[in-house]
């Protein structure tokens, strides 16, 4: 059985961050970008979290990975130089609220860390797997 595609959660609703994903995920069969404000995805969020925060997310096989943690695992899976995924994980933190109120309308939620996907989010995230 193939390890199934990880899920990278992003803010779809402006045209530059689409561009920035959609160039992140170029020939990268084994992951799928899925915009946070789709139904799906709010679906997913209230299974895993019980809410609908705002956050960056990166689900990879039972893991959701969020905020700094999420960014360095998406760099390294992309294949950035280690030196400079660590020095985004570490920016993150101190840019992600005013970075995310001036070009988001909102800060992102203060999750961060790796949780384990719970199953109720599981049926959620799947079926976007299965889309690669």
């Amino acid at each position: 059985m193939s390890t199934p595609a990880s899920v990278l959660v992003y803010d779809g609703r402006k045209d530059a961050f689409r561009t920035v994903v959609d160039l992140l995920t170029r020939d990268m069969g084994d992951l799928v970008a899925a915009p946070w404000e789709s139904a799906r995805i709010q679906r997913f969020l209230e299974a895993q979290f019980g809410d609908r925060p705002f956050v960056f997310l990166l689900v990879e096989e039972n893991s959701v990975h969020a905020g700094e943690t999420a960014v360095r695992r998406a760099l390294d899976a992309r294949g950035l130089d280690p030196t400079i995924a660590r020095t985004f994980e570490r920016l993150y933190p101190k840019i992600a609220d005013p970075f995310g109120r001036v070009v988001h309308g909102e800060a992102p939620a203060d999750i961060h860390g790796t949780f384990e996907l719970t199953p109720a989010a599981r049926e959620h995230i799947d079926p976007i797997r299965r889309r690669q």
